[in-house]
């Protein structure tokens, strides 16, 4: 008996019914399938984070390695062109008692005259505390001609700002062509551009907070073809721009008598100094801007301003020959911070005024920022910037490398054949850089005495003449410090080389990184 057609159609929808519920995904195989889609997405994620992490920690350890090969070539460069080439520190111009006074022979290291075209400028390191790598200064100067590779045809410049277009000047003045004896026209264009340059520099390494900076200020060097012969700069009917010598001469073109927008270190990349009109006493003072003469070391005429004596330099004051490296803090807890060095963005505020003025009263007490006892400026202890100069027009021109963690110097000492921190109370009194061997206990700052200097024979610090380490043996090699002893015949024994150490990080990858330079510092002629 065949069966009804309605129980055949139940039948069938439910083998339909049976069959659709088969191809489906139970509850347990959807989470289980989502939590793998899941999984393999976290997978893909985490991949991709380690691959994304990598490329940047590769991206951050190339820029370090560029920033590194750019820092030690600068460095190099500088070290190899620096005009103190054989680094014997002068003695003072000593008389001798038998026949009274007899001088050193040119062939005796206490002379002037020894190897004198190889001292040229000086070399300055302060160490300040030996157990802190942020307070080391390297200070020298430089000059492509210390190099004798280079043909005169081929001398390389430094190149640095000479702005002379202020509306206070008249607009005669500024013209090149008519008043060559400007530092504009040092460059050889004609038409005024706002740019100097020099084959000598004095520079300055130094470590503010964590950015390391490289001062440079061009040693003024006038085009002889122009037919100037005085480096100090004036018109050509005799007006000067900066130094006043006095008597009849007119005051100067550019300086606060004149307007109250003048700032020297603004304006113009050059060395120079406070320099008062004679006599002394005279209370007339002006900027005046070292030359290339001011390298020699050798003339004991007081008619010239050596770069030798440490009172002529940057950073130095010029009354006293001590260094400003430390300041007042902004932090109750640390009352004194390394400065190392004015930077750029401070000595171009408006009211740092120095060498051609000195500071208002309103900053400090005012006067000469360069006297460690003049004005009484403050450093933020948060971004080791002088509150009182802050946001200068031309901050971080002179930052060479930031995120710096320690900037550090060691000498070689040959009594203790390693790399030595100068005066490290921690080496035996046996070394050359031991604490005990300084001959000088003024030089330096106010903090901390621990320098190396090679010094100039006709100065002095606080009434001493001695350099810090004279750098002087006996036939054994033992350190001699008596400079007028006849009995002891003297032998040089030079710095020969320095070791300095930088530690950096990429702030992006967080890769810390760390350089080492060893420089030899043997002089050219004897090589």
């Amino acid at each position: 008996m065949k069966p009804k057609t309605s129980n055949r159609i139940q039948a069938s929808q439910s083998d339909r019914s049976s069959a659709a519920f088969h191809t489906g995904f139970t509850l347990v195989e959807m989470i289980v399938s989502v939590a793998l889609v899941l999984l393999m997405m976290l997978m893909f994620t985490e991949i991709f984070q380690i691959l994304s992490g990598s490329m940047t920690t590769q991206r951050g350890i190339s820029e370090n390695d560029q920033r590194e090969r750019l820092l030690v070539t600068v460095m190099q460069a500088d070290l190899d062109n620096r005009t103190f080439q054989y680094l014997l520190p002068f003695a003072n111009y000593i008389d001798f008692t038998t026949p009274p006074g007899t001088k050193p022979a040119s062939t005796d290291p206490r002379s002037p005259e020894y190897y004198k075209a190889d001292r040229k400028g000086y070399f300055y390191i302060s160490e300040n505390d030996p157990n802190d790598d942020t307070d080391d200064i390297l200070q020298f100067t430089v000059s492509t001609f210390s190099d004798p590779s280079q043909d005169d045809d081929t001398e390389g410049f430094y190149y640095g700002r000479a702005n002379m277009n202020h509306s206070f000047i008249p607009t005669a003045y500024k013209n090149l062509t008519n008043h060559p004896n400007q530092p504009d026209a040092d460059d050889g264009r004609i038409v005024a551009d706002g740019t100097s340059q020099s084959s000598a520099v004095e520079v300055s390494y130094f470590l503010r907070g964590s950015n390391l900076y490289r001062r440079e200020l061009l040693i003024r060097e006038p085009l002889t073809v122009t037919g100037v012969t005085d480096s100090q700069p004036q018109t050509s009917n005799g007006i000067p721009y900066f130094l006043r010598p006095g008597g009849s001469i007119p005051d100067p073109l550019y300086s606060d008598d004149e307007h109250a927008d003048c700032n020297f270190w603004r304006d113009f990349d050059f060395s120079a100094f406070r320099y008062e009109t004679p006599p002394s006493g005279s209370g007339i003072f002006s900027a005046r801007l070292h030359d290339l003469t001011d390298l020699d070391n050798s003339s004991p005429s007081t008619d010239y301003f050596p770069l030798g004596r440490p009172h002529y330099r940057f950073g130095f004051n010029h009354a006293t020959g001590l260094s400003r490296e430390y300041m007042t803090s902004s932090s109750a807890s640390n009352p004194q911070l390394f400065i190392g060095r004015f930077t750029h963005e401070e000595t171009s505020h408006v009211n740092f005024n120095y060498p051609q003025d000195l500071m208002p009263v309103s900053l400090g007490g005012g006067g000469n920022p360069m006297d460690p006892t003049g004005p009484n400026l403050v450093v933020n202890s948060e971004t080791r910037v002088v509150e009182m100069l802050k946001n200068g027009p031309r901050r971080s021109e002179d930052l060479v490398l930031a995120n710096v963690r320690s900037f550090d110097i060691k000498v070689f000492d040959d009594r203790y054949q390693d790399f030595v921190d100068i005066g490290d109370p921690a080496l035996p009194v046996t070394a050359r850089f031991a604490a005990g061997a300084k001959q000088n206990a003024e030089a330096g700052n106010t903090e901390w005495k621990n320098v190396f200097d090679t010094w100039h024979p006709a100065t002095s610090v606080a009434s001493d003449f001695d350099p810090p380490y004279p750098m002087l043996s006996d036939s054994a090699g033992l350190p001699v410090y008596d400079l007028t002893d006849q009995g002891t015949e003297h032998y040089p024994s030079p710095l020969t080389a320095i070791r300095i150490l930088v530690r950096y990080e990429d702030p992006t990858s967080g890769q810390v990184r760390q350089m080492t330079l060893i420089h030899p510092l043997r002089s050219r002629s004897e090589e």
